[in-house]
């Protein structure tokens, strides 16, 4: 029986040991390194056949020059010489550390460096502290500027407010800086919108269309933050040039009237401001892998559907359960192999499981010990939970309607009133409430402050996102103010 390899879900450091070629190239094109920071998507794909050609053909030094410029290294690619297999159909778009992990980690910096340059880093951070809770949103535990790590959950959280929080951090800017602002904004916001339009779960010609639009606007605002990817080398640059200037200008200004050398400083600091600027600028760039594997997002949709259901996020999920808890059960002596063995173990038993349910379904004479134990682990199966509104959070210090009254600072009289007026409008006559206050007031009443809301999840039928209603009234909720949502 014959099979193909119709596609790897790795990240991309993972397609780069599959591959056999460098971290800086694309998998899929033959994309410079240079230009790994432009929109253009029209660079030849990478035809793996061709390369083997030329490997047996010629050992020339041309050929070499070429395997080394498109950064191959055909003895380290796994698939060289598998046939029924076509190497870059095998990559498929990661949304997790393409996007989450990739560009809004690298976003996240540039957004605060640019914060920090304009001293908005702190009505950020207001900001970000005030957010209210929200359906599939999870309110921030820490300011902006303590989280030191940012992981997958937190960035998709992180895309989901990101937008509106600078937008209200960069409100009232003065005559400087109104232009930056605004092509900061802009540049968020095509970043935002292209990754909400890749979560999208079934895709039309006009939805590709507002994907490739959003990148291209990306790609042609993201100098605003072009500044705040200088790397080390960059920066030892510039503070040499600054030295040498400085050091130039302190020999010439020592022939200089002190009057003079005063005047002159204003227009110093600025020259040197210009000339980081300018070298900063030349020596910076947007040239890395990530940002120009967005351009083929388009085109795998076309060829191979979404994007999520080759997320590398379902195998993050899973290690938890196939390596951690494995992990933690072995004696941590040779670990991967007992690994191995437990989930091996763990698999053939649910396989043989559903050998044996399948038997009994279709009416096979089992044992009695055998049947006794499928109908113990079937009966321990989780249904699934109702997707109606839960109540949760039960006082502790109200039984009654008088405690009802003092806890929430209502009279009871008003309360007793409301009781009857409801009692006689809405129920039938067998099930009215007693109208005597005295035994009013010593009806049982349940005080509860959270309401658990079921809503389904961004385009999908059977997964809900639970959102938490909470009402405190004037208590502290986590000793912090009051919620009453």
């Amino acid at each position: 029986m014959l099979s193909n390899i119709v596609r790897v879900i790795a990240d991309h450091m993972e397609n780069v040991a599959l591959h056999g070629i460098k971290s800086n190239v694309c998998p899929k094109c033959e994309v410079l390194p240079g230009e790994l920071g432009t929109d253009a998507n029209s660079h030849r794909a990478r035809d793996y056949a061709r390369y083997e050609h030329c490997e047996r053909e010629s050992a020339s030094d041309d050929s070499r020059t070429m395997f080394e410029t498109l950064g191959i290294d055909l003895e380290k690619n796994v698939f060289h010489g598998l046939h029924r297999v076509s190497a870059p159909g095998l990559h498929k778009p990661d949304l997790l550390h393409t996007v989450y992990l990739g560009l809004f980690k690298h976003l996240v910096d540039w957004i605060s460096g640019f914060l920090k340059k304009h001293a908005r880093l702190q009505a950020f951070d207001d900001t970000w502290k005030a957010l209210p809770p929200y359906p599939g949103f999870f309110v921030p535990k820490k300011a902006y500027r303590e989280v030191t790590q940012w992981q997958g959950k937190e960035m998709r959280n992180l895309g989901r407010c990101l937008l509106g929080v600078l937008a209200v951090a960069l409100r009232q800017p003065d005559s400087r800086q109104v232009i930056p602002f605004k092509h900061a904004l802009d540049c968020v916001r095509a970043l935002v919108d292209f990754n909400m339009m890749a979560q999208y779960r079934s895709h039309t010609p006009e939805t590709i269309a507002y994907m490739e639009e959003y990148l291209d606007r990306f790609h042609t605002m993201n100098d605003i933050f072009l500044e705040f990817r200088v790397s080390k080398r960059t920066r030892a640059k510039v503070d040499k040039q600054r030295k040498e200037l400085r050091h130039r200008r302190a020999q010439s200004n020592m022939r200089v009237a002190p009057s003079k050398r005063r005047r002159r400083l204003k227009d110093h600091r600025d020259e040197e401001n210009e000339l980081r600027m300018d070298m900063m600028h030349t020596e910076s760039h947007f040239n890395f892998v990530k940002m120009h594997l967005l351009s083929h997002f388009s085109d795998h949709i076309g060829q191979f559907g979404n994007i999520p259901m080759y997320s590398t996020e379902f195998g993050e999920l899973a290690h938890k359960e196939q390596i951690k808890d494995g992990g933690r059960r072995s004696n941590k002596n040779d670990v991967e192999r007992q690994i191995l063995h437990s989930y091996g173990r763990q698999h053939a038993i649910r396989m043989r499981l559903l050998n044996l349910n399948s038997l009994r379904r279709r009416g096979a004479n089992l044992g009695d010990d055998v049947l006794g134990y499928l109908d113990k682990t079937t009966s321990t199966v989780s249904t699934p939970a109702p997707r109606g509104r839960i109540l949760k959070g039960r006082r502790d210090d109200v039984s009654d309607v008088l405690d009802f009254s003092k806890v929430l600072g209502i009279s009871l009289d008003r309360i007793c009133l409301e009781l009857i007026r409801y009692s006689r409008h809405n129920l039938p006559t067998e099930r009215r409430l007693p109208e005597e206050p005295a035994i009013l007031q010593l009806l049982p009443v349940e005080l509860l402050t959270q309401l658990e809301i079921p809503v389904l999840a961004f385009q999908e039928t059977n997964v809900y996102d639970i959102h938490r209603a909470r009402c405190t009234g004037t208590h502290r909720f986590r000793n912090q103010e009051s919620w009453n949502d």
